[in-house]
This record gives structure tokens, sequence and C-alpha cells, in this order.
């Protein structure tokens, strides 16, 4: 009887933590979040945590780690023409830049890995700016940088795109997360015509929904160096939730950029 008794708080406890554990590393994700986005408006702007907190599911599969190498390797020819799905209220992304457009810089070629990288001994995330979207309840501070460290906390700035607010297209990418609510999980509510607010140090600029997109993985790094004209924004995350087949790319344009007091 004993041994059953054993056997039976084992498992209650066992149960208890499953339950706990993904309450735990939320409190600590907004905790963390929270932190950056006050750090961040009022001065550097940067927390550090161990690489081994606050782990996100599914990250190790996402493509999140496949974009890091992209940000700092040599340059390349743009990859194969993609497969779109769009929601728009114009014409679709077109291979060749328009008169007086601003082109993104070449797509970098990811350097061969023979061994996985040591984790470091800390992370340090840095925020560059805040995201807000009142539709699906995202307020959280961008990141400069898409890897899966900054992911855990933060929205990325994948750093070869266009600065905040410049020209170009500046792509901000997300973890679609299997709660409700939680950074980008709710992205998929977003329509033609919402607006987006992105607040650096000096500027708010408010960007206006125009196109929705669900492509393939292989097709992303395409869409994200194909011309853009004029001031552009592209918010990625995968779809659908849990399955992650493809990514939901929610692009819009520049219409307001105000002055912060």
């Amino acid at each position: 009887m004993l041994v059953i008794d054993i056997l039976i708080i084992a498992l209650a406890l066992t149960g208890i933590a499953l339950v706990a554990r993904p309450k735990i590393i939320h409190w600590q994700q907004d905790h963390y979040s929270q932190q950056l986005l006050e750090n961040f408006q009022q001065g550097e702007g940067t927390i550090t945590f161990s690489p081994d907190a606050m782990v996100v599911d599914g990250e190790d599969i996402e493509y999140f780690d496949d974009m890091e190498g992209y940000e700092t390797s040599p340059t390349s020819t743009p990859p194969p023409t993609s497969t779109t799905t769009s929601t728009t209220t114009g014409t679709q992304p077109t291979t060749s830049a328009p008169t007086g457009s601003v082109t993104e810089p070449a797509r970098p070629t990811p350097q061969p890995t023979a061994t996985p990288k040591p984790e470091p001994k800390k992370v340090t995330v840095k925020a560059i700016g805040r995201i807000l979207i009142d539709k699906i309840g995202v307020d959280m501070p961008i990141a400069e940088g898409s890897n899966k460290y900054n992911l855990r906390v933060a929205i990325g700035h994948y750093t070869p795109s266009a600065g905040l607010g410049q020209a170009g297209r500046s792509v901000l990418l997300g973890h679609r997360m299997y709660t409700y609510g939680r950074h980008f999980n709710r992205l998929g509510e977003m329509a033609v015509g919402d607006t987006v607010v992105i607040d650096d140090k000096q500027f708010r600029y408010t960007y206006t929904i125009d196109q929705i997109d669900r492509i393939l993985p292989q097709d992303l790094l395409k869409e994200i160096y194909a011309p853009a004209d004029g001031s552009r924004l592209m918010l990625v995350t995968c779809d659908p939730i849990r399955v992650a087949s493809h990514r939901l790319l929610v692009r819009g344009e520049l219409t307001r950029t105000e002055p912060l007091p």
C-alpha cells in the first residue's frame, strides 16, 4: 500500500507541475517583457537572462532560428519565386522594383554549420522600440534581432530589413504562441484597414494594413527581400497555431509620423 500511495502522490505532483509550468513561464515572459519596455523608455533598454529560461514550445522547429544565419552572412542572389495567397487593397508584390522604389539589401546566404553553437552563459536582449496593436491587445517591446532568445520576451526586428519608420520594408517577427492573446497569437484577426503603431525613442509611426498573405516557409525570404516602395511594415508569424505549416504576413504602409513628447 505504501508503494501505491507514493506512486499516487508522485503522479499528482507531476500533474501539478505540468499544469503550473506554462503559467510560470508566461509570468516570467511577461515580467521580462515589461521590464524591457520600462528599461527602453528610461534609458538604454536591455535585459539579461539565462539562455535556458522561458523556452517557448516549438521554437526549435519554427523559422526563427533558421533566420539567425541570414542576419550577419554575406550577400547572395534572391531566393526563387514564391506562392502567395493574399488579401489586399492593391496589386500583388512584384519581382522587379518599380520606379522610385526602395530596394531591400540582397538576401544574405547562411553559413554552413558543422557543429551547433554552444549556448551563451547569459543572454542580453536590447529593445529598439515598442509595438501597439489595439485590435488584438498587443503592447510589447521590439528587440533588435530575431533570434530565439529575443522572441521569448519581445517582437524581433529582422536586422537586415529597414529600420523602424524608415524607407524600405521593416520586418518584425513574433511567436504565434499557444495561449490566446499572447505575443502574435491573435495576428490572424487583423484585417485590411487596421492600424499598427510603432514607437522608437523619437517618433510614433502609424501603419495601415493593406495586404495579408499566407505563404510557405521556404518563400519567406523572397517576400522579405522583395522590392519595397515607400515605407513599409511586415509582421510575420507562424500559421496555423500549433501546426506552423505556413507563415502569416500582415503588411502595411506608413500613413502617419508624429514626434513623441
